[in-house]
């Protein structure tokens, strides 16, 4: 509770605030405290080629839900050469990109401060986007207050908040150095969203090159994976493989593992 009422003085001391809100678990809690504290705020989402299915229906549904100021901001990520080709800079370019579009219009709407849902548990060294949020100046309220996922996750069952599984970009299914492409990328997100009406928990599909994937899911679910193991093939790959050690953690360094 403590740490609570510390989030809230440091929102109020940052208002008007504009919550980056991806659709996620995280920025979704930071606006609902927001909202529920009075704090005057309006809510920004990025719409790339590179969003998971149903983050930004999300976003946009939590935004009504709340009658909160929701302003999306179209990017085509796959415009942007660092990105396309995959290079290892790929992340903070991306992020940069994002977060420089989301600052931009918080200060066109007349916001002091963007903030947004990057907590105590996340590391710079796996998520190379961070180094972008402080050179921009946005603030990480939760990370701020020593705030971890876990207490996160609470908060969110407290506020009515659904949990989601962890996300990442559709990017990080398609290894470093091998070009992303809207091919691979409408693959990916078909899949995904075909075993997550099946498949509870954390479903990853990685695509390697000639449209071969590799899907990372609970082992528990082993033999469900294997019987729609046809109907993801017929998305259009041409092989399908069910990773033994199922999903791996990191975004883009799970393939050095």
């Amino acid at each position: 509770m403590t740490r609570v009422r510390g989030l809230d003085a440091l929102l109020k001391s940052y208002e008007p605030v504009a919550v980056a809100l991806s659709g996620g678990t995280d920025s979704s809690v930071l606006l609902v405290i927001a909202r529920r504290h009075g704090i005057q705020a309006i809510a920004i989402s990025v719409d790339t080629s590179l969003t998971p299915p149903g983050e930004l229906a999300a976003a946009r549904k939590l935004s009504e839900r709340l009658r909160v100021p929701h302003v999306v901001i179209p990017l085509d990520m796959l415009a942007v050469p660092a990105v396309r080709e995959n290079r290892p800079e790929r992340c903070y370019v991306c992020k940069r990109a994002m977060m420089e579009a989301v600052v931009e219009e918080a200060r066109r709407r007349g916001c002091r401060t963007v903030v947004d849902g990057t907590h105590a548990d996340d590391r710079a060294d796996t998520r190379p986007g961070m180094q972008a949020l402080s050179e921009l100046g946005i603030r990480s309220p939760f990370a701020e207050c020593g705030m971890g996922k876990a207490d996160i996750e609470a908060l969110a069952r407290e506020l009515g908040v659904p949990v989601r599984p962890p996300s990442a970009c559709l990017a990080t299914r398609i290894p470093p150095g091998e070009p992303v492409t809207r091919e691979c990328l409408a693959l990916v997100a078909a899949a995904e969203s075909l075993l997550a009406r099946e498949i509870p928990g954390t479903i990853r599909v990685r695509c390697t090159g000639a449209r071969r994937a590799s899907i990372e899911a609970d082992p528990a679910y082993r033999r469900r994976l294997e019987e729609l193991r046809g109907a993801v093939k017929e998305l259009g790959f041409a092989d399908v493989t069910i990773a033994s050690g199922g999903y791996r953690e990191g975004g883009a360094d799970s393939w050095k593992r």
